[in-house]
């Protein structure tokens, strides 16, 4: 009865990220329109201020009363503080259009074909993405270790996408309760045909038993908290990295502070064939 009390939690837990994971594809696509009108709004009034400098400009030239020649430079100036004003609201436009094409981009359908990818780029937005989670965004030290040069690699996206995921997700949960908290993600190239990826962080040890049977733990009653939640969630997020990796002929080694993932790369196999 305790057992089916806490996966009765347990399975609302899940319910309650998916339908928030849902709801969020279609706020993040109703943010598209406004985002785009007020993009353009704010450009077309740039461009309106830019002409209004011009002709004070022009006039400026001309012989004018000191006066005249004062209030039109106040003018200028005005205006000129204006167009600083909309770059600024530009710029926070163009950081909200990002984040709304890097969950749009990252919850598109038919992701799980291979296809040539950047690794580059993929861990780059991954990070944006995971951005979403305030504590990580602000509490969390982040390094990325990237090769100067782009890699280039043919894998399919949603198994790397899931395996980053997890191994990210993984590593935030073991931060939430200490002190320090540094995650270095580095990526290097481990032979020709494999390149090497590691997470390493700061916060408490993974459990070394993470990879066993999740079923062998059952609590009683009374005993469903948050703790034995984000403790499954944990287990969870480690096993499907480990299946992504084995899905895309990969290898995960779990480590107390560091998950580190073979990615074999198969535009190499491809070249040699």
């Amino acid at each position: 009865m305790g057992n089916i009390q806490f996966l009765e939690g347990f399975l609302y837990s899940c319910f309650q990220n998916s339908k928030i994971g849902y709801l969020a594809k279609g706020i993040v696509h109703n943010l598209n329109g406004p985002i785009q009108i007020l993009s353009m709004h704010i450009e077309m009034l740039k461009m309106d201020i830019a002409k209004d400098l011009k002709a004070i400009e022009s006039t400026l030239a001309l012989s004018l009363p000191d006066t005249a020649v004062n209030q039109l430079k106040k003018l200028a100036d005005n205006l000129q503080k204006r167009a600083e004003r909309f770059s600024q609201m530009e710029e926070a436009l163009d950081r909200m259009e990002n984040m709304v094409n890097v969950i749009t981009n990252r919850s598109q359908e038919g992701e799980n074909g291979q296809r040539p990818l950047i690794l580059n780029q993929v861990l780059e937005e991954e990070l944006d993405f995971w951005n979403a989670d305030l504590f990580f965004k602000h509490q969390v030290g982040k390094q990325l270790a990237l090769p100067a040069t782009q890699t280039l690699i043919v894998i399919n996206e949603g198994h790397l996408r899931d395996l980053i995921d997890g191994l990210l997700d993984a590593c935030i949960k073991q931060m939430r309760e200490t002190e320090e908290r540094d995650l270095k993600i580095t990526l290097g190239q481990k032979d020709g045909s494999t390149w090497s990826l590691e997470f390493e962080h700061t916060g408490n040890a993974f459990p070394a038993d993470w990879d066993q049977d999740i079923s062998r733990y059952s609590p009683g009653v009374n005993e469903y908290t948050q703790k034995t939640s984000d403790y499954l969630f944990l287990i969870l997020a480690l096993n499907l990295a480990k299946v992504r990796a084995e899905q895309i002929g990969g290898t995960l080694k779990i480590e107390p502070q560091k998950a580190s993932c073979l990615i074999p790369n198969e535009k190499q196999r491809l070249d040699r064939m």
